[in-house]
């Protein structure tokens, strides 16, 4: 089956927005008519070639689009003083690449994001699948920069979340670095505007209808990860929590085939995608 795709820099337009913000993006679907997209959404300190896997698998049968959250990857960097919402950012996008109905993949920071864009534009969400994060934490009253080695930082950050990750079955440590290698690490060197809704989102995903909701968990994940995932599923009724042995955080690299089978068996059972 033959493909169409768009790759590029999508800059961002509306009220306070000076023209200078872009967002990396690449959308592939398949040639037929189908009415609703897959959106994947990329973990701090990464970028959009953490879900590599994922459209390898998807993009045959359904519409996928992948895309670096501001700050990272090869999209535009935030501004000190300057607060926005990834989730703002993200309805743009949809909107410049005439997207409707989308279904939600998040990891960590792309789980947050999704739930905030759930949260705010109910109607157009089939479902929502959040992986190694729910709900987030409030915001710290303040954030010094860090001013040391960057390099020393990447490393330990990295160390960190192979602590909470499974065994290397397949490489995926070796391109979990490269991505944090390339990352600017613009976020603790500087003064991070707010871009969750953080605590304006429970009482807002109270009113959203019953969409089908995924939490996907891995064992070997930090107890934080596995707290706010609960603290979501306490709040969200229809939410199925779902445990990946042997695997931990980056659960989709770890072990992209069981994780992808997590997702076709999900959408299958509550009849979300069409094909």
């Amino acid at each position: 089956m033959s493909n169409r795709s768009r790759t590029g820099l999508m800059e961002l337009q509306g009220e306070a927005r000076t023209g200078d913000v872009a967002l990396y993006y690449e959308y592939t679907a398949p040639d037929r008519p189908c009415d609703s997209t897959l959106v994947f959404i990329h973990a701090h300190a990464v970028n959009h070639r953490m879900w590599e896997p994922q459209v390898k698998e998807f993009a045959a049968d359904y519409p996928v689009l992948r895309y670096d959250l501001r700050g990272y990857g090869y999209s535009s960097l935030p501004r000190e003083g300057e607060d926005y919402l990834h989730a703002e950012d993200l309805r743009q996008l949809l909107e410049r690449l005439s997207i409707g109905k989308v279904h939600l993949i998040g990891l960590s920071l792309g789980a947050f994001v999704a739930l905030d864009y759930w949260a705010l534009y109910p109607q157009q969400v089939g479902s929502v699948t959040v992986a190694s994060a729910g709900i987030p934490d409030p915001r710290p009253e303040a954030v010094t920069p860090f001013t040391g080695d960057i390099a020393d930082f990447k490393q330990a950050w990295y160390n960190s979340l192979l602590a909470h990750c499974g065994p290397d079955r397949n490489g995926y440590s070796q391109r979990l670095w490269a991505m944090i290698a390339d990352w600017t690490a613009w976020q603790p060197t500087h003064a991070e505007p707010e871009c969750l809704l953080r605590e304006r989102l429970l009482p807002m995903l109270k009113q959203c209808g019953p969409v089908p909701v995924c939490a996907i968990a891995g064992e070997r994940d930090s107890e934080g990860a596995k707290a706010s995932l609960r603290l979501l599923l306490e709040h969200v009724p229809q939410g199925e929590l779902v445990s990946m042995a042997d695997v931990g955080h980056f659960c989709s690299m770890e072990s992209p085939e069981r994780f992808n089978s997590l997702l076709r068996s999900f959408w299958s059972r509550h009849a979300v995608l069409e094909g």
